[in-house]
């Protein structure tokens, strides 16, 4: 009679387990790490995050959308800092957030980035530069990595971009580009060129403003990502 119970109760286990399953991977749990200025950018319209959220609301989809984590002049090391201390915003701690959260959204780096290379002249030495930016791709890849050891869903990872204008640092964003963007092609992460959208549309000569038609631009490329490798498995 015992064992008769226990395989029942095993049974209606797996039957819940299984539902709870099913209705849970139709939504979409969607959270930003990062420079808050990369997630704004003073436009008048909304945002391609906040375009995100609309496109999965519309779709009934969304879980949460958790802003809470996105700061300003934040650097890679700080966001670091805040997930290994498991930072609390109102009482909610960000290794919870990032657990729960099946799409994140990460843009970091770019502000200490420009600042260094914002700096550089005919007389700078190519060699501190380079290694500057090893040191970055180290702190960045140490962040990914912390990140996945809470959370291995599908993570975003947004290039870097030129906002200082200054044609001597477009060699030093190339490659500091192509070293995330190895790692990130590596470990199954989403990573998206940001340089070559801004660059196109020629906004960042105004690095307070960035037109509605690169926030479109950045919109239809993170969101082609996203109904690529995950929006396409639902249903």
């Amino acid at each position: 009679m015992i064992k008769k119970l226990i395989v029942i109760l095993i049974f209606f286990s797996l039957i819940l387990l299984f539902s709870y399953s099913k209705n849970n991977k139709n939504f979409i749990n969607y959270t930003l790490l990062g420079d808050k200025e990369s997630f704004s950018n003073n436009i008048m319209s909304k945002n391609y995050s906040d375009l995100i959220y609309d496109e999965l609301y519309k779709r009934k989809i969304i879980g949460f959308y958790n802003k809470s984590y996105i700061k300003e002049d934040i650097r890679i090391i700080d966001l670091l800092n805040s997930i290994k201390d498991n930072e609390k915003i109102e009482d909610v701690p960000i290794q919870n957030i990032i657990k729960k959260s099946n799409l994140i959204i990460i843009s970091i780096g770019n502000n200490e980035i420009d600042y260094k290379l914002s700096k550089i002249d005919e007389d700078s030495s190519a060699y501190t530069i380079y290694s500057y930016l090893d040191e970055v791709e180290k702190d960045y890849i140490l962040l990914l990595n912390t990140i996945k050891k809470y959370n291995n869903s599908n993570i975003i990872v947004l290039g870097f971009y030129n906002k200082s204008q200054n044609p001597l640092s477009s060699k030093y964003y190339k490659y500091i580009n192509n070293k995330v963007k190895n790692y990130c092609n590596s470990n199954k992460i989403i990573y998206i060129n940001t340089y070559q959208i801004y660059d196109k549309k020629n906004d960042i000569k105004n690095t307070s403003y960035v037109s509605n038609d690169t926030n479109i631009s950045l919109f239809n490329k993170i969101y082609s990502k996203i109904d690529k490798l995950y929006l396409h498995k639902i249903h």
